[in-house]
């Protein structure tokens, strides 16, 4: 009886170990849903980068100083070369000027960083509306 007990949990075990099948399907998977996901962090970098804690304040040689924090929410993808979009605007609310500016900078997978821009600002701003416009993925 013993040595049927003893038989009996080695077939078993055998049995357990050796199926390798089911272990190939979820990592194929898993790829297949990396790439995908991949892919669209690259060609949508706007939905995941945004600039949070934004201020602007005028300096004393008539230039508007933007601070804020750029995140990325991606998962897999870095972004550089962020292009920030700047609008000013007079007191009654018309654009005075567009400018863009690219920052030199790269912000990996679930990061933030603190950026600071200086621009010239227009005779006239009262206002000054700024956000990502653009960006590349990194390599």
């Amino acid at each position: 009886m013993r040595n049927l007990i003893v038989a009996v949990m080695a077939v078993f075990f055998v049995a357990s170990c050796g199926s390798t099948a089911n272990e190939e399907k979820p990592t194929a998977q898993y790829q297949e849903k990396k790439s995908s996901l991949e892919e669209t962090e690259r060609n949508n970098p706007l939905q995941f980068l945004k600039m949070s804690n934004n201020s602007d304040r005028s300096n004393l040689v008539n230039k508007v100083v933007i601070e804020g924090t750029i995140s990325n929410s991606a998962t897999l993808v870095s972004y550089k070369e962020i292009e920030v979009g700047i609008v000013f605007k007079d007191k009654e609310g018309d654009v005075l000027e567009k400018d863009r500016k690219t920052l030199n900078l790269t912000i990996g997978p679930k990061s933030s960083q603190s950026v600071k821009v200086k621009v010239k600002k227009p005779k006239g701003t009262t206002s000054v509306v700024f956000d990502i416009v653009g960006a590349v993925a990194d390599k």
